[in-house]
């Protein structure tokens, strides 16, 4: 008998959609490359350091205003994790702030903290907050709902949606903030130094997604999955089990035929051998369209790819993992999550300009980059040694040309600046380095397969109308066929799992 549907991936994406299908009485296969489930989503140790594949923060599974909360709750799982709320936003260092600030994660708290500091421009603080909020709030109660009324590409015209109604709805970030703040170059930093989690410049990110995004932090407060990301994976792993579906691990997927109404899945061990062909009415990749294009005939491949071929691919980032042997605090580190800008970085327009970086040698111009202490918060991350996350833009084109080793040679180079660069902000922390993991671009595109190294599937920029231009939709070209990633909504942890949702609903209805 063939399976209801065959997931090709046991990313986050896949394996949302997976649970969703088989708790509603589907028959489901997924099948995995790797080792163990997650992708991304996924948290491991090299040696004695714990690292976490990608999650820093995301909004408030339990407030039903926040994407991920229905889609958890149907999944079964949303009582069986613990979610560790961070300490703020963000705290923001550098740049062209003469001070640190602290940004609380609730929009009453925000307007407070940006205020007291920027007390000439409260009232449009106030008015892009209150912005901010509407569009987080409307987007989130349109992605509600019961599975029969949803939509393909629900998450993308829930703003649609929501867009018409917001002034400047058109806006890249950029303008919206020149519009707003003028010249305060301070103030825009502030309110988006966290930008590496979106997009890698403000001119080319939609400011209606910043805003919903941004704002979905600050209408729940930021969270983190207690014990890390692979908890959130392998629990939705479990309801697929549970439900009498099946994952099957250290498979590679070869090739996709469709035959009538029928899909063939043919896949092998990691070694070529043991082919076997699995048979499904529907197919899910949990991948990019370029991805998937490689596993069909060329007949499909081509008419496949078109809707996509114009679609800019979002940026890729570099993360580097410290093991320290004393907690961050120590040596200054005063928040969960801080934000370090660079001296050089007196605009936030500056902020384009750090993807390039490391295409050269270290110097003294470092990136914006991001950094979560796990001990800082209940964050179930083992500790010693304490696990310090920096993370900033990075792109592929920075590695081309270069060999295993003089890759490997010049990683270590950027390692040991980064490092040096964080203990000018932090002293002692340098000396306090047990151990690390530095993974780029070439890691993201080795690993996960991402054309690019892109981390958040498309880039999330602003549509050119209501009506013409690229959607994002689980739905391809070919029947039955679907996508259920980054690549079918937006990026990010709420963006996934709300794709993965528009997927499985759209399947379910459609039976």
């Amino acid at each position: 008998m063939p399976y209801d549907i065959i997931i090709v991936g046991a990313g986050l994406g896949g394996l949302t959609s997976g649970a969703l299908l088989a708790r509603a009485g589907r028959k489901v296969l997924v099948i995995e490359k790797s080792n163990s489930v997650g992708g991304a989503a996924s948290s491991y140790k090299v040696g004695d350091l714990f690292v976490e594949g990608s999650l820093h923060e995301t909004g408030n599974p339990h407030d039903p205003r926040d994407p991920k909360h229905d889609t958890l709750s149907r999944a079964g799982i949303l009582d069986t994790l613990k979610w560790t709320r961070a300490d703020a936003l963000y705290e923001v260092r550098g740049g062209p702030l003469s001070a640190p600030l602290r940004v609380p994660d609730d929009f009453d708290g925000a307007l407070e903290a940006l205020s007291e500091r920027f007390p000439e421009a409260r009232d449009a603080i106030a008015r892009l907050l209150d912005e901010m909020k509407q569009i987080a709030s409307a987007a989130g109660a349109l992605a509600q709902g019961d599975a029969a009324s949803r939509r393909p590409g629900d998450i993308y015209n829930a703003l649609m949606s929501v867009a018409p109604a917001i002034r400047d709805w058109k806006l890249p970030l950029a303008k919206k903030l020149q519009q707003a703040f003028g010249d305060n170059e301070a103030l825009k930093c502030a309110l988006a130094a966290n930008l590496c989690y979106y997009h890698d410049d403000p001119a080319t990110l939609w400011w209606v997604y910043f805003a919903m995004a941004q704002g979905g932090l600050l209408l729940g407060g930021g969270h983190y999955v207690h014990g890390g990301s692979q908890r959130l994976s392998s629990a939705l792993a479990r309801e697929i089990k549970k439900a009498g579906s099946e994952t099957i691990l250290r498979r590679v997927v070869t090739g996709i035929e469709k035959d009538g109404a029928l899909f063939r899945v043919h896949h092998t061990a990691k070694d070529g051998s043991d082919p076997k062909t699995a048979e499904g009415t529907r197919v899910i990749c949990n991948a990019a369209p370029a991805s998937v294009a490689a596993l069909l005939p060329a007949k499909q491949a081509k008419p496949f790819l078109a809707p996509y071929e114009s679609r800019a691919s979002s940026i890729s980032l570099f993360a580097l993992t410290l093991g320290l042997a004393k907690p961050p605090r120590e040596f200054g580190v005063s928040a969960y999550s801080t934000q370090l800008l660079p001296e050089w970085m007196t605009r936030l327009a500056d902020y384009a300009q750090a993807t390039t970086l490391m295409a050269d040698e270290p110097g003294e111009k470092m990136p914006p980059i991001a950094i979560a202490d796990y001990a800082a918060i209940d964050s179930g991350v083992p500790a010693p040694p304490y696990v310090l996350s920096v993370i900033a833009p990075d792109s592929l084109a920075n590695w081309d040309g270069l060999d295993i080793d003089s890759y490997r040679a010049k990683r270590a180079r950027w390692q040991n600046a980064i490092v040096a660069h964080l203990d000018r902000h932090f002293p002692g922390l340098a000396a306090a380095v047990v151990s690390a993991s530095f993974n780029t671009a070439v890691s993201v595109r080795r690993y996960l397969g991402a054309p690019g190294g892109a981390v958040y599937g498309f880039a999330p920029v602003p549509p050119r109308s209501l009506f013409n231009g690229p959607k994002r939709t689980p739905m391809t070209p070919i029947e039955g066929l679907y996508l259920a990633s980054a690549y079918a909504g937006f990026g990010g942890y709420s963006g996934v799992l709300q794709a993965a949702t528009d997927c499985a609903d759209t399947i379910l209805r459609e039976a």
